[in-house]
């Protein structure tokens, strides 16, 4: 619609509501007030028709929420039809007319509309408490009824129930589905037009309750003059309805925020009115049906919303047991419903065992892809253990990628390895993530309770200790069951031995080096961290990195590694040395300070010092790229790393102090000799040379990926290929032969 015609619709407004206030001045007039009150209804409604025509007929609209607007124009057109009935010559007022006949068929067809509309998405919990809620609308609507029509009917025997109570009743349906609308929320029509529409059926239903108090208590006429002034008002809110859904800009949230509002205080309304009734009848009425009627009413009031508040207590419990992001229980939910599981199956002289799983390679997703990627891996595997376990069973997250399975009357390690095996099976399909489909991998610890009956804690450590065994293996999802040989008794947990593995001299760094291409000349190193846990043995990076980040340690775990690096680099000054830096060592006030007091200290020649970061913590904030930029000063050069999987843009490349585009692994792994699988790598290739990069292949695992590398114009790279990462002693072997060799010895052996 455009502009003009927006202005239009205002201007018919305004012409509708001045026709209202020409009706009330009317009022004034007897013999005048009725006509001018039916031709102001019979107005409204008539522009109605063409406004709920003109509301279904808009762009984008959904096909139910267009049979709601054209069951609203069919609503208006009936209207017109009522008041043309009742002013025919010999047309009858007593009930049931033709014109109540029409009515009735209006307010079916709102019903209709009401009802036709899209609900918005809700939770069981909060759709359970909605029914309470209407319920709580419906009783109080249903006493205010009794109070003003049906039970004074039958008290004074004045006029039937049905004459009296029909039009509020069939109102207090329409008020039912409307409040349901408004509670729930619709994508399909906005706040400011639902709120009309449920407005004007509640003033119908005022217009009718005091229709059918004058029948009871005053003897009036059933369509007096302030009667149809009510109606008019009610036709005029459903107009308002349709006018501003024509003119309406789509919403997507915002109407949902609203609602919750409604949806909480609406009950509270109706239960103010319910009590508010008992009270008027108390203070003023000697009736007996009233009372009756009210209080049955009261008891059902208060018996939903205690049962309301059961509910919400309900919800409130599932909320801070469960997590948030995968909707799996969380980690005290899990501590609980083990404790309960062992001692069930103690009593049954049964064993109940747990699962620890460690989701593999998440940091990495999560560091390069972004926090939206890797929340999608943790809901990707969340569903894979959902359908993993039976029914008694519960699994949990424990936190950031750490998950837990508790297996009831397990009876053997052979029925938990079951379980652990189809975990593996649901990893070998792919998780979407972001539309690319990724193969996910875990690490999963066993552990059964026994007939010495362990506590909830130490099981779990134990099955900790038997992942941490699985992760050591490598490859793709493995699980390893406790062994007393693992330890794992009365022994400290790894958070504990990992606080003082530094100061313990428990870490130790290896060199993976980096090669030229086409001859698998030594280029430069790199340094990565193992653990040598005591008991454990020799742990990855991937084993303990995680950890160290969530516990705090992760700072001072890179301050030692840098600082052991640059002293290895004295022996090889001719190298290049690259070390791994985390998000939180660059985001530290006196990273960059740092970083040259132990280049200085060790004596290591700055530009020897090459710093690999991610992409995403670059962008985080302006504080790790303040840090480089000092550092670049220096000498000392910065590779991205993983380039290719994160937020890469060319004016990151640009404006951010880079020198080496490291190109992830998982574009080396596509490449096939085929022309699709060598496009990112070959792109990443040219990149660099635009820009005056440095350029390394990461990953390269086989001989035909390192030719195709060569074949693309790659002048470096590195993998288990050439060699995996070595002790330093050895590297002082390679570089040993290498020199040698004046020919440039070969880097394999």
């Amino acid at each position: 619609m455009t502009d003009q015609a927006d202005v239009n619709w205002n201007r018919v407004l305004a012409a509708i509501i001045g026709l209202y206030v020409l009706g009330v001045v009317g009022q004034a007039f007897p013999v005048i007030s009725a006509p001018v009150a039916g031709l102001t209804m019979a107005a409204i409604s008539v522009i109605g028709v063409v406004a709920g025509v003109r509301a279904a007929r808009q762009a984008g609209i959904g096909g139910r929420a267009r049979r709601a607007w054209q069951a609203l124009a069919v609503g208006f057109a009936l209207q017109v039809a009522t008041l043309v009935i009742f002013v025919l010559p010999g047309a009858t007022r007593s009930f049931p007319a033709p014109g109540d006949l029409v009515r009735t068929a209006i307010i079916a067809v709102l019903l209709f509309a009401a009802y036709s509309f899209p609900l918005g998405t809700i939770t069981p919990l909060e759709r359970r408490k909605s029914i309470f809620d209407l319920l709580t609308v419906m009783v109080a609507g249903s006493m205010l009824v009794w109070y003003l029509a049906v039970g004074p009917s039958l008290d004074a025997q004045v006029r039937t129930a049905v004459e009296t109570a029909a039009y509020p009743v069939l109102d207090l349906l329409l008020i039912l589905g409307f409040t349901r609308l408004l509670m729930r929320g619709t994508a399909a029509a906005g706040k400011w037009s639902v709120m009309p529409l449920t407005a004007a059926v509640i003033v119908q239903f005022g217009a009718d309750a005091w229709a059918s108090y004058q029948q009871v208590y005053g003897g009036g006429a059933r369509h007096d003059a302030p009667e149809q002034l009510i109606c008019i008002l009610s036709v005029l809110a459903l107009l308002a309805a349709a006018v501003v859904e024509r003119n309406r800009q789509p919403e997507t949230s915002a109407l949902r925020s609203e609602t919750c509002l409604m949806r909480s205080n609406l009950p509270y309304v109706a239960i103010a009115v319910g009590y508010g009734l008992m009270i008027a009848a108390t203070v003023r009425d000697d009736h007996v049906f009233p009372w009756s009627g009210l209080t049955v009413g009261g008891i059902g009031i208060t018996l939903l919303v205690v049962l309301r508040q059961v509910t919400m207590q309900r919800e409130s419990d599932e909320v801070a047991a469960t997590d948030g992001l995968t909707g799996l229980a969380n980690r005290a939910r899990v501590t609980g419903h083990l404790v309960q599981a062992l001692e069930r199956d103690a009593k049954a002289a049964q064993s109940t065992a747990v699962l620890i799983i460690d989701l593999n390679g998440f940091k990495q997703i999560n560091d390069t892809k972004g926090h939206k990627a890797g929340d999608q891996l943790l809901t990707g595997f969340a569903r894979v253990l959902r359908d993993a376990i039976l029914g008694a069973d519960m699994a949990g997250r424990l936190g950031g990628d750490e998950f837990a399975v508790v297996l009831h009357d397990i009876g053997s390690e052979a029925n938990a390895e079951a379980v652990a095996r189809r975990i593996a099976a649901g990893t070998e399909e792919p998780i979407v993530i972001d539309g690319v489909p990724v193969r996910a991998s875990a690490s999963i610890g066993i552990a059964l309770s026994g007939p010495g009956q362990f506590d909830a804690d130490e099981l779990m450590h134990r099955a900790d200790v038997a992942m941490y065994h699985a992760k050591r293996r490598g490859g793709e999802t493995r699980f390893a069951c406790f062994a007393d040989t693992m330890g794992g008794g009365n022994e400290p947990s790894l958070e504990d031995e990992l606080q003082v593995a530094v100061g313990a001299g428990q870490l130790r760094l290896v060199f993976q080096p980096i090669v030229g291409l086409p001859d698998e000349e030594l280029a430069g190193i790199e340094a990565l961290c193992r653990w040598q846990h005591p008991r454990l043995g020799l742990l990855e990076a991937d084993a303990f990195i995680p950890l160290a980040e969530r516990i705090g340690v992760i700072e001072e775990l890179g301050r030692w590694v840098l600082r052991e690096a640059c002293t290895y680099a004295r022996r090889w000054p001719q190298l290049p040395l690259h070390v791994n830096v985390s998000a939180r060592q660059l985001e530290a006030d006196g990273f960059s300070t740092e970083v040259r007091t132990i280049v200085r200290e060790t004596g290591m020649i700055a530009n020897q010092l090459v710093l690999e970061v991610t992409e995403s913590q670059l962008i985080a904030s302006e504080v790790p790229a303040a840090h480089l930029r000092i550092l670049s000063d220096e000498g000392i050069r910065v590779a991205l790393d993983d380039f290719g999987t994160g937020y890469s843009s060319l004016k990151n490349l640009t404006t951010l102090p880079i020198d080496m585009l490291k190109i992830d692994r998982c574009f080396v792994a596509t490449l096939d000799a085929s022309a699709e699988g060598a496009a990112v790598a070959q792109a990443v290739l040219r990149l660099g040379r635009v820009l005056g990069m440095d350029t390394v292949a990461e990953g390269v695992e086989t001989a035909a990926q390192a030719r195709e590398l060569t074949l693309l114009g790659a002048t470096k790279a590195q993998g288990h290929y050439f060699a995996r990462p070595l002790p330093a002693s050895e590297i002082d072997d390679r570089i040993a032969a290498w020199k040698g060799n004046r020919y440039g010895s070969r880097l394999r052996a």
